[in-house]
């Protein structure tokens, strides 16, 4: 064989040789890369939101209530016209306003002191929780409470109007009445849960976000054709310490915004008030018959007003 040919027989060699080496680093490199571990949820959660540390680890466990309206006017009556410094009137037997006679002064920040005399001063005051303030309006917010806070419920609210001086002037109130209460409780899922399926499940939270506080309460569930409300134990998540996502504790699925309940809650009592205002839908406290449409009208502008004040801050 002449050397030509094995000279070029052994290129042939070492090309197929060369081709070989480099398909066989190309495998590995490819096997090595397959090998790279995907981040779980649970990772890219605790990766993206912060604040979990925070959450508790607790079992939590809670019962279904069904209410129903306070009729203020068959189970209050009494109280009412005991309650000093008020003039009240009730339209259809469970919205009650009142307006102080004088401003009264209330230092909320004095934990001592403000449960006992906010109780004397408000309705049933102590059974309601601070939720927060409408700036705008200079109005405070509470959602009355059942062990727990009844979240985003027209029919368990209470707004207080403040006077320039930080002086309560007047309050608005519906409540709920506990009919019956499930004697087992319900087992909830953990605040970690709640929050995981948040972000992974109804993309309520984003990349950033961070959880401030988590709170036990309840929610309406559905509202039944008697006027019963089925309450459910719901978990409140504080997200930035501005905004809030609420998820069902039981079932685990998220409830829609509440942004524009005041307004709503709002608009439905205006219709109420205006439908009611010249029936016999409306009981008076300690007020003159004649003084009765006065403090109505009172009643109307407040809501008005409100509902004015805060269309105003959403459209700026």
């Amino acid at each position: 064989m002449q050397w030509g040919q094995i000279k070029s027989l052994f290129i042939i060699c070492f090309l197929i040789l060369n081709v070989f080496l480099v398909k066989q680093l190309y495998d590995r490199q490819d096997e090595n890369f397959s090998f790279i571990p995907e981040a779980s949820k649970e990772e890219e959660l605790e990766l993206n939101i912060s604040g979990l540390d925070s959450l508790s680890d607790e079992s939590f466990s809670a019962p279904l209530i069904y209410a129903q309206n306070f009729n203020y006017n068959k189970e209050a009556a009494d109280q009412l016209e005991s309650l000093a410094n008020q003039e009240i009137v009730v339209v259809d037997d469970y919205l009650l306003y009142s307006r102080f006679t004088e401003p009264m002064e209330l230092n909320f920040e004095d934990p001592e002191l403000y449960p006992e005399m906010f109780n004397q001063m408000v309705f049933n005051g102590g059974s309601y929780s601070y939720w927060g303030k409408i700036e705008r309006a200079n109005m405070l917010v509470f959602f009355q409470q059942m062990e727990h806070p009844i979240f985003y419920n027209p029919n368990a609210l209470l707004l207080i109007q403040l006077n320039a001086d930080g002086e309560m002037v007047h309050y608005i109130q519906t409540r709920l009445k506990i009919v019956e209460e499930e004697e087992e409780s319900q087992s909830l899922i953990t605040q970690y849960d709640a929050v995981y399926r948040l972000y992974h499940n109804s993309n309520a939270l984003q990349a950033g976000d961070s959880i401030s506080h988590v709170t036990l309460g309840y929610h309406n569930l559905v509202s039944l054709p008697n006027g019963e409300q089925v309450l459910n134990p719901t978990w409140s998540i504080e997200v930035n310490e501005t905004d809030y996502r609420f998820i069902n504790a039981v079932e685990g699925h998220s409830y829609p915004s509440n942004r524009t309940f005041i307004e709503d809650s709002i608009g439905q009592w205006i219709s109420k008030v205006d439908m009611a205002s010249s029936s016999d839908r409306v009981v008076n406290y300690r007020i003159n018959q004649e003084d009765e449409n006065d403090l109505v009208e009172a009643l109307l502008q407040t809501l008005r007003a409100i509902r004015q004040n805060m269309t105003e801050v959403e459209s700026e």
